[in-house]
């Protein structure tokens, strides 16, 4: 239980998966840290994530977005090591890599587009004829035209991910305050310049020169001691429904994406399929039409899906913003108010990177990632241009 007032070196509001990554990296730099969580540690989109690391499979060309993306994937073989050492927990990264069908012909036309410009940059990615794909993947549709192959487009296991991390900044020292309440984060004015004084919980004030926003589609809801809401940005929460069934014989080893829809196989004996995209606002229900829905893409990559036993069904909320691209960095008005939020579908892949990035500009004043593409002042930068 927190005192009245306490005092850190910075306080994160957050603890999924990128409050979590940033607080062991403070921890480890020797920073007095705590946690702000309004719930429990890693329950929110870290825990009900897929757990992909694919910015090939996804992306559509090579923009500031991409490579952000593709930094941060290459950091996890070193990153399941480390934790491994610093938690002693296994959080599953698998390299067998993504498959991407094309099942239709309108499928072949985007996976074309894919594989020229991928290619053409000189990226890892294979392009496999039906019969080449199905002996990776028996179970996958006979119907398959062709597919891509993207070998360095791997996954982790993202519940293992946060119990790893949440251990990890124990050991580093982090103090973690769950089932607290945020309320206000504290600002002061010294020579005309607006400062940081730490944040108003519902169970006291603590005081920090550095709070780190990290609450993922909860970011919005945070306002200054004065009175304003953090009104340059608005985070949206977007619904995500996953399912879970049996792991089918023979076991799936791939990432395996339509244009449609995913599934994953994990090393408990199961596959996840997902996922939904819904605006529904902070309810997080399951609902029979977003199931269906899943079960629908996932039996048209797996046909035998159909008749898998479900393990588990679950939601979550990504947290996006208006752009879909992450906020990241210092606030333009507020000396030591950093942003990591609005990671929307993205928060496993880019929290290694980000808690590289903004525990940098923590520690030494500035990063060695670019995140200046996106910084916070883009919005208002925007509205002025409008």
């Amino acid at each position: 239980m927190a005192e009245p007032t306490q005092q850190f070196d910075a306080v994160i509001i957050g603890g999924g998966v990128i409050g979590c990554s940033i607080a062991w990296r403070l921890g480890q730099a020797g920073m007095r840290v705590a946690v702000v969580e309004r719930g429990d540690v890693g329950r929110e989109a870290s825990h009900a994530a897929g757990g992909m690391l694919v910015p090939l499979a996804e992306a559509d060309e090579a923009d500031d977005f991409f490579h952000l993306a593709m930094a941060g994937r290459a950091m996890y073989a070193d990153l399941a090591r480390e934790l491994q050492e610093a938690s002693g927990v296994d959080i599953e990264y698998r390299t067998d890599g993504t498959l991407h069908l094309a099942l239709t012909e309108e499928d072949e036309e985007e996976l074309d587009r894919r594989w020229q410009w991928q290619h053409a940059a000189g990226l890892n990615v294979k392009r496999l004829n039906a019969g080449c794909a199905l002996k990776l993947e028996p179970l996958v549709n006979p119907a398959l035209r062709w597919a891509l192959k993207f070998p360095d487009d791997h996954q982790v296991n993202n519940r293992q991910l946060m119990i790893a991390l949440r251990a990890a900044a124990q050991n580093a020292g982090v103090e973690f305050l769950t089932h607290t309440e945020a309320r206000q984060l504290l600002i002061e004015t010294q020579a005309g310049q607006k400062l940081i004084s730490g944040v108003n919980t519902s169970r006291g004030e603590l005081r920090a020169r550095t709070v780190v926003v990290a609450a993922g589609s909860w970011s919005s809801l945070l306002a200054f001691d004065d009175g304003h809401q953090l009104d340059q940005f608005k985070i949206e929460p977007v619904r995500g429904q996953m399912v879970a069934v049996e792991m089918p014989t023979p076991a799936a080893r791939h990432n395996i994406y339509s244009s449609r829809g995913y599934v994953i196989p994990r090393l408990g004996g199961f596959l996840i399929a997902g996922s939904t995209t819904e605006h529904s606002g902070y309810d997080k229900r399951v609902t029979a039409g977003g199931v269906a829905s899943i079960i629908e893409r996932a039996a048209e990559i797996l046909p035998c899906f159909n008749q898998l036993a479900i393990t588990e069904t679950w939601a979550g909320l990504r947290p996006h913003a208006p752009d879909d691209l992450p906020i990241l960095g210092a606030d333009p008005n507020v000396a030591g108010l950093i942003y990591a939020t609005g990671h929307y579908r993205n928060g496993i892949l880019l929290a290694p990177i980000t808690a590289r990035a903004i525990s940098e500009l923590i520690t030494k004043g500035q990063s060695s990632i670019n995140i200046s593409p996106f910084s916070v002042g883009r919005f208002a930068r925007r509205q002025a241009a409008g």
